[in-house]
């Protein structure tokens, strides 16, 4: 079992979180199929963004090439 402490709410509780509820809460089986997509719809949300003026494209740019990075990665 992996440290309490690794998690990100490792410090909150004294007692180890049941098998049962972390296999419930666990996204990381839907995440694996849905990153690509989850990626591609941000950079459509950054360039509505710049579009609509809320974000300068320098920004938009920057935060494009970051999400295509990851993309690749």
């Amino acid at each position: 079992m992996a440290n309490k402490k690794s998690k990100l709410w490792g410090g909150r509780f004294t007692e180890a979180i049941s098998k049962t509820v972390e296999k419930f809460t666990s996204s990381l089986h839907f995440d694996k199929r849905l990153y690509k997509y989850d990626i591609l719809g941000s950079i459509a949300h950054c360039q509505m963004l710049a579009k609509c003026g809320i974000i300068k494209n320098s920004e938009a740019d920057k935060i494009i090439k970051g999400l295509k990075d990851i993309l690749k990665d």
